[in-house]
């Protein structure tokens, strides 16, 4: 079902607003990091069958001073998005 003004961004932005710890957010910025169109499976698997990656991702969270309720996902959002706006 499609809602009309609502594109694959504002969809993800929303999603991930609703349930932070299962979905990222996706936008072109991300595609293009991520090199893919499709994000979920993909980062499903690397986050499940590579654990250390999980693992990375919350100890960055630790490093930045941010609380648990900051997902991984959340950290993960963070970087692809700084990553392909050139941020440093």
């Amino acid at each position: 079902m499609a809602l009309p003004g609502v594109g694959a961004t504002t969809a993800s932005k929303l999603l991930a607003r609703k349930r932070p710890r299962l979905r990222p957010i996706y936008d072109s910025v991300v595609a293009t990091v991520i090199d893919s169109h499709d994000i979920w499976e993909p980062l499903r698997r690397l986050l499940t069958e590579q654990n250390d990656i999980h693992l990375r991702l919350l100890h960055l969270r630790e490093q930045a001073g941010l609380t648990d309720a900051v997902t991984a996902l959340r950290v993960f959002d963070v970087i692809a998005w700084m990553e392909g706006k050139g941020a440093s």
